[in-house]
């Protein structure tokens, strides 16, 4: 077995419609939020951002609907922690040591699973995020008339600086990693199944490929 299955297709759909959708949603809504363009030019990016917003929203009720076992997957990696997640915070998974070269924590770090502690603090307030967004941004559309205005502004600046503060992450963070990770980044983005080299997952992802893929065959959704 020379490569094994870390990406479904479904998760890949969903990732990818999110990513790109998400960074229109941020840019049209940063646009008119802090009125940098003209009131014509505004009002055209509100209604591409309420139509990719449908888009947005229906691709995350369809992964959670048409392929709950991933989702349940995905939830349950994120939710597990034991000795070893709590042990990559030493050392932050020796990347200030890798990228910086600041010896911080010990050399070694901690066998992880399919995803290490700060992808699993990171993807949770992701998803809150974007049921989140989901939440306030249809009730602000729908509902802004009958609620009232302590409600309305409470969701409204959840809406914008919720979306602020995950774009930013994502984009310092996130996408960062992700491209120094290029096993991991090329499997989830290129056509195909999202599969991964044995050696690397065997490096970067030991507990996962002990305890699930040396007893289960990989295979897609």
């Amino acid at each position: 077995m020379d490569r094994v299955l870390k990406f479904s297709f479904s998760e890949k759909i969903f990732h990818n419609v999110n990513a790109v959708t998400w960074y229109i949603l941020a840019l049209t809504g940063v646009i008119v939020y802090f009125d940098w363009a003209s009131p014509e030019t505004k009002a055209f990016l509100m209604q591409i951002h309420i139509w990719v917003a449908v888009i947005f929203t229906f691709n995350f009720l369809a992964f959670v609907f048409l392929s709950p076992h991933r989702f349940y997957i995905i939830m349950k990696n994120f939710l597990e922690w034991d000795k070893d997640s709590l042990a990559w915070f030493k050392n932050f998974g020796g990347y200030p040591r890798r990228f910086f070269k600041i010896p911080f924590g010990p050399e070694e770090v901690a066998p992880q699973g399919k995803v290490n502690a700060g992808q699993k603090l990171t993807y949770l307030f992701f998803v809150f995020v974007i049921i989140a967004l989901i939440v306030t941004g249809w009730s602000l559309y729908y509902a802004k008339h009958s609620m009232g205005k302590t409600l309305f502004e409470l969701m409204f600046y959840v809406h914008v600086w919720g979306s602020i503060l995950a774009t930013a992450v994502a984009t310092c963070g996130h996408i960062p990693l992700s491209i120094v990770n290029t096993e991991d980044l090329l499997a989830m983005w290129r056509p195909g199944s999202g599969t991964v080299s044995v050696e690397w997952a065997k490096h970067h992802n030991p507990k996962w490929y002990e305890k699930d893929l040396m007893k289960v065959e990989p295979k897609e959704d």
